[in-house]
């Protein structure tokens, strides 16, 4: 027994390892790397000057990319929350959680405001999703049948009023924007925008936030168990099934409805029949929704447009999500050993090892090229951030330039600009940004002084 007036140290308590799921961060990866498509090479379709080859892969990007990155970055979001709060939760710190996540969705509001100052037409979407992260902050400690419940009734019902109310307010959508003129010029605007009208409405990204809730305490709880890589394996199969039927529904009713509607057109178009389904059909799944069904009927409901908020296009992305998600933590996290509840539940923002195995051997030259991966998936916000940035001062001097001139150059977009090597050029940025991350062992600068400032909130 040591007595007060001793200097004798306590042993320190061994550390506890601090777990990242390196699928999980893998996902996130993707997510940005398909919204940088969607912003990079699916425009350069309806641009004149285009190559063929080029138009038909910016086309090809339009189906692949339009709606599912963000879908996903939404799911993974809400994984994020529950990462982030779970340790807090644990303890009883319910207040501190809940008040956690709502500064996260604040500092996201923010931020979002102030890129709307880049001149961008990219939509940035942090001002939704923030409110959507403050709309969830208080279901963090709810059952995970209540969470279930409220996504179902969202994700049923919200499309159908979301239509309804813009088709009453004589809306098709406003924003798309969110910056300081939409909030000044007209605030109510910019609250219908962010919660309902806008290009992402807050509400259908609550959905997406819940479902992404749930399969993070999923997999959190199978790492507990020990029973993670069955329980990656299941998602996986699940989401790839319900992707599945959903997307052929979707497609089926469509030809269906499109068949129906363009009789009309085959003479005036100068078009077969199957021609100007295909081109129709292509169009409405390339370009889809604004945020909203095109009709409250339900076969609109039915088919799957991106940014729609249909039933479909739910269906679609969640399980799309859960695929992407459940098959890449099976690949990369299912060795990962049985570990308490607390630790398993370690923040998914904090840096740390890509494994838990603990091996002492030098790591292999595909371990490393696969950590640079991880580690700009790890920094979602950053890479996010300085993609809108970096777009925004290419794209915006170049289209000033053109405004100027009258016209677009004859040959084009230029590469730099827009199209595949403009993709490749920004996504050698983010594998550097990542390459410096995973050398340095570091957090994104912005997502170290988001902890920051959720830090100094809360405390």
């Amino acid at each position: 027994m040591a007595f007060p007036d001793t200097q004798v140290a306590a042993a320190p308590s061994p550390a506890r390892p601090r777990v990242r799921y390196i699928g999980v961060d893998l996902a996130r990866f993707i997510a940005i790397a398909g919204m940088m498509a969607a912003h990079l090479l699916a425009p350069l379709a309806s641009f004149p000057g285009v190559s063929d080859a080029d138009r038909e892969l910016a086309s090809g990007a339009g189906l692949i990319s339009n709606g599912a990155p963000a879908a996903l970055f939404a799911v993974l979001g809400g994984v994020s929350i529950v990462f982030a709060t779970r340790k807090q939760l644990s303890s009883g710190l319910t207040g501190k959680a809940m008040l956690s996540v709502v500064v996260r969705g604040a500092v996201l509001i923010v931020l979002g405001v102030l890129l709307g100052f880049v001149d961008n037409n990219i939509i940035v979407i942090l001002a939704y999703y923030g409110v959507a992260m403050i709309l969830v902050a208080p279901l963090i400690k709810a059952k995970s049948w209540v969470l279930a419940s409220i996504a179902a009734v969202l994700g049923l019902g919200f499309g159908w009023l979301n239509i309804t109310l813009r088709r009453s307010l004589e809306v098709h959508m406003e924003g798309p924007h969110i910056n300081v003129g939409f909030i000044t010029s007209d605030p109510l605007g910019t609250l219908r925008a962010i919660f309902v009208t806008g290009e992402y409405p807050a509400i259908t990204w609550v959905t997406y936030l819940l479902v992404g809730m749930l399969i993070g305490r999923a997999l959190t709880s199978a790492t507990a168990r020990g029973a993670l890589g069955r329980a990656a394996a299941k998602l996986a199969l699940i989401g790839g099934a319900v992707f599945v039927v959903s997307q052929l529904v979707s497609n089926w009713l469509l030809g269906k409805l499109l068949d129906f509607g363009v009789v009309q057109l085959d003479q005036a178009a100068q078009m077969s029949r199957a021609e100007v389904l295909e081109a129709a059909q292509t169009q409405i799944l390339q370009f889809g929704g604004s945020g909203a069904p095109v009709s409250p009927h339900i076969v609109s409901q039915l088919i799957a447009a991106p940014h729609s908020g249909s039933i479909m296009d739910l269906a679609r992305t969640i399980a799309l999500s859960a695929l992407v998600i459940g098959l890449l933590v099976w690949l990369c996290d299912r060795e990962r050993p049985r570990l308490s509840g607390a630790v398993a539940a370690a923040d998914a923002s904090q840096p740390g090892t890509a494994s838990l195995a603990g091996s002492a051997t030098q790591p292999s030259i595909g371990a490393r090229l696969l950590d640079v991966v991880r580690a700009a998936g790890a920094a979602p916000l950053t890479i996010y951030t300085t993609h809108i940035v970096v777009s925004g001062i290419i794209q915006g001097t170049f289209f000033r330039a053109a405004e100027r001139a009258g016209a677009l150059p004859e040959t084009g977009i230029p590469w730099w600009v827009m199209g595949p090597w403009a993709l490749v050029a920004q996504l050698v940025g983010v594998l550097v940004i990542g390459a410096i991350l995973s050398l340095t062992k570091r957090r994104g600068p912005l997502e170290a002084l988001l902890s920051k400032i959720v830090g100094a909130v809360v405390r």
